[in-house]
């Protein structure tokens, strides 16, 4: 989904209905607004102020938590440290203004309602190539793909978008039907939620589009021990979101 950030409310601005999922893509937006603005402002700020909370092109608004605010300032403000986006720059405000001596630049209050557009208006194509065989299978209706969305890319893909399939000259253009997130690496891999064969699934599909032959279960114990307080496990979100495709074609 191609989301843009049409204006800035309040964080309990009911007008706005709170926007649910289309994580990554969600993030872009808000990141892009905030470099192309020039904003600096904190996670406290942003759930406290009358209008520093963004809107979407869908109508809807973005809430974040500190932590999760603090990590889009550091991607749209290019800030990292050895382990990755410092999210704790903006945390909140006081890191910068008392510390650093920095000053807030807040947007401004409003939203530009005639940009609000049908979340199918929004929808983006995603080029696929596929091998002869696996394009029959979708172009037939045969199978359901289902991949994790950061392999070549994806991560901002949302349900009601594209792929479009191509092999050779041959093309087949299919809606992804769902979208699945998992909120940390315990929640793919652990919990009694997912039976044995659900588990197989999620650690055949992560080995397979993301590490490359890389032991999953081993990759979870080698982060629980680097990050044991689970901080960390904020930024793997995308890592872990699959996409489900071929069951509707357009």
């Amino acid at each position: 989904m191609k989301f843009e950030v049409i204006g800035w409310t309040n964080y309990e601005d009911e007008k706005y209905p709170a926007h649910c999922g289309d994580y990554d893509a969600v993030d872009r937006a808000v990141a892009e607004a905030i470099r192309t603005g020039g904003f600096r402002f904190g996670g406290d700020t942003h759930q406290s102020d009358d209008a520093c909370t963004p809107v979407l092109s869908d109508g809807t608004r973005a809430q974040f938590s500190f932590r999760e605010w603090g990590y889009i300032m550091a991607e749209a403000l290019s800030l990292y440290d050895e382990n990755g986006p410092d999210y704790m720059a903006w945390y909140m405000d006081i890191e910068r203004t008392l510390l650093d001596g920095e000053e807030l630049m807040l947007p401004p209050a409003g939203v530009d309602e005639s940009r609000i557009r049908p979340r199918a208006e929004l929808a983006e194509t995603f080029p696929f190539e596929v091998s002869p065989a696996a394009f029959d299978a979708v172009a037939s209706g045969k199978k359901t793909v289902e991949f994790c969305t950061r392999e070549n890319g994806l991560e901002a893909m949302c349900e009601g978008d594209f792929l479009l399939y191509q092999c050779g000259e041959k093309q087949c253009r299919v809606k992804v039907t769902s979208v699945e997130s998992f909120p940390s690496f315990a929640a793919l891999f652990g919990g009694d939620e997912a039976d044995e064969k659900e588990l197989r699934r999620r650690k055949n599909l992560v080995r397979r589009a993301l590490y490359r032959g890389y032991d999953a279960p081993a990759l979870h114990r080698e982060l629980a021990e680097k990050y044991p307080n689970g901080e960390r496990e904020l930024y793997f979100v995308a890592a872990f979101t699959f996409a489900r495709a071929g069951e509707e074609k357009a």
